[in-house]
């Protein structure tokens, strides 16, 4: 029996690294714009680049629960 194919390929992921460290050394500054309104209630639509995130609180702290919260957002990252 072989084992499966690996999730993550160690040697791209090192090759990113490297090629953003190697900008990040040619550009010292970079940077972030995140922009953010409320939709309804206290769920929330935001854009980081070309992407979107929503967020919401739980129904039991005012919310629909639609999406994680701002929280859980920063802890994900964190993760990173």
């Amino acid at each position: 029996m072989t084992d499966p194919p690996p999730i993550v390929d160690p040697e791209r992921m090192r090759q990113a690294y490297e090629k953003t460290r190697d900008e990040a050394s040619r550009h010292p500054t970079i940077t972030q714009r995140a922009v953010a309104h409320i939709d309804r209630d206290l769920h929330m639509v935001g854009r980081v680049g070309q992407f979107q995130l929503e967020s919401d609180e739980p129904p039991e702290g005012g919310g629909g629960g639609a999406a994680p919260r701002p929280l859980q957002y920063l802890l994900a990252g964190a993760a990173f």
